[in-house]
């Protein structure tokens, strides 16, 4: 029971060793191999000191996160060499594991580190404080913390519109890849593709860069669209459940589960007019999975979606 109380204690301890660029500071100071929270503390006063002109960093705070994140395999924990077999408090060096490997950033555009940036953002964590409420009165948890639903919140935050945006690229780059391949035949066979609600247009320049003939456009909102910068795909402003521009096909991924069922229905309705010999595509995840792990996490982002959605549950 104390290991589920104290539970919220993990990711937020994750979130600052990625602002504190831990991860990352191992990973190109470390030369492959393990730092002391010293060493470590060196290099995020540098950091702080060329772009805030303060050079303060606590090494016994550093070194307690470190230890704890350590001891959940985020990072290795390895005493230093040449130490005295009766040295009362023994050295050590932090090095990674495969867990903060997925937190360096390194420019390939791999790092987890924005979806937790958005899961441990106080703007989700400030609707969770209502998921009672949702039992009670059977109301918008999200709505009910901002006074407006996710949508509205993230057209007049631009702040949280960029971290919702990168977290949702970073998403889709983790499993675009494996979906260009799996239905490689399937993209020869077209030459125009719309992603509807394509976000930042990860998912359809992942596509076109492995298929170089087909037209993408990303159709989405004006405040996502005004954001998107990457080339290769067309960005087009739009609402799906009001027009949907002709191609082959057309893609959805990961955004049915965001609507009700009508809603749903009306969107593939949207998606199918004009195109009677064209395709709709759907990439999504369920929790009807019956490994353990994988339902674990479909039943994660069923609560999570509970929190956002108003729709209430997880397909």
């Amino acid at each position: 029971l104390y290991e589920m109380i104290f539970s919220a204690v993990k990711p937020l301890a994750l979130k600052a060793a990625v602002l504190l660029n831990l991860p990352d500071i191992i990973a190109t100071r470390g030369n492959g191999g393990p730092l002391s929270a010293e060493q470590i503390a060196f290099h995020i006063a540098a950091a702080n000191s060329s772009s805030t002109g303060n050079s303060h960093v606590d090494v016994g705070y550093l070194y307690r996160i470190l230890r704890f994140l350590a001891s959940y395999g985020v990072f290795a924990e390895q005493e230093e060499a040449d130490q005295p077999d009766d040295a009362e408090t023994k050295k050590i060096k932090f090095g990674l594991t495969g867990i903060s490997k997925l937190l360096v950033h390194g420019g390939n555009g791999q790092s987890r580190g924005p979806v937790l940036l958005l899961i441990a953002n106080n703007v989700l964590l400030e609707a969770f404080q209502h998921l009672h409420e949702s039992v009670l009165e059977g109301c918008y948890t999200f709505n009910k913390a901002h006074g407006m639903d996710l949508w509205e919140y993230l057209a007049n935050n631009l702040e949280f519109n960029k971290i919702f945006n990168e977290a949702m690229a970073t998403n889709t780059r983790s499993v675009m890849a494996s979906v260009a391949k799996m239905y490689e035949d399937g993209f020869k066979s077209m030459a125009t593709l719309v992603d509807v609600g394509g976000g930042m247009g990860s998912a359809l320049s992942i596509i076109v860069k492995e298929h170089s003939h087909i037209r993408g456009i990303n159709l989405d909102l004006p405040h996502v669209i005004a954001t998107a910068s990457i080339t290769g795909v067309e960005h087009m402003e739009g609402n799906m459940f009001e027009h949907i521009p002709s191609a082959d096909a057309v893609m959805m991924k990961w955004i049915l589960h965001d609507w009700a069922d009508e809603e749903c229905v009306n969107c593939r309705e949207e998606a199918t007019t004009q195109r009677s010999e064209g395709k709709v595509l759907v990439v999504s995840s369920c929790c009807g999975d019956k490994s353990e792990a994988c339902r674990a996490i479909g039943l994660l982002y069923d609560i999570s979606m509970m929190v956002t959605h108003w729709w209430k549950n997880e397909r």
